[in-house]
């Protein structure tokens, strides 16, 4: 078991059994993270800092380092749709 902290406008965290993508975890725990493409690495709305626990984050795939690369996003940011964690995790927004 862990857990993913979302801290922004709405604050909340999820408590997840398995590997699970943030933007899944944001609305368990009641945090409504935009999404504008549905979760399919087109738009970058779901663009999260994380805080703590990179390490127990999914490596970064094609499609999410090319949206990163056209935000000009900093080495801490990600995209909640293509983010996996399998540890407890800490993110804002």
């Amino acid at each position: 078991m862990h857990s993913i902290q979302f801290d922004g406008k709405t604050s909340g965290k999820a408590e997840c059994e398995r590997e699970t993508a943030l933007l899944a975890a944001s609305t368990k725990a009641g945090v409504p993270l935009p999404h504008m493409c549905g979760g399919h690495a087109r738009c970058g709305t779901c663009l999260v800092t994380v805080v703590d626990g990179a390490e127990h984050l999914s490596e970064q795939g094609n499609a999410e380092t090319r949206v990163l690369l056209a935000l000009k996003a900093k080495p801490d940011q990600r995209l909640a749709c293509q983010t996996w964690a399998r540890g407890d995790v800490k993110v804002s927004y």
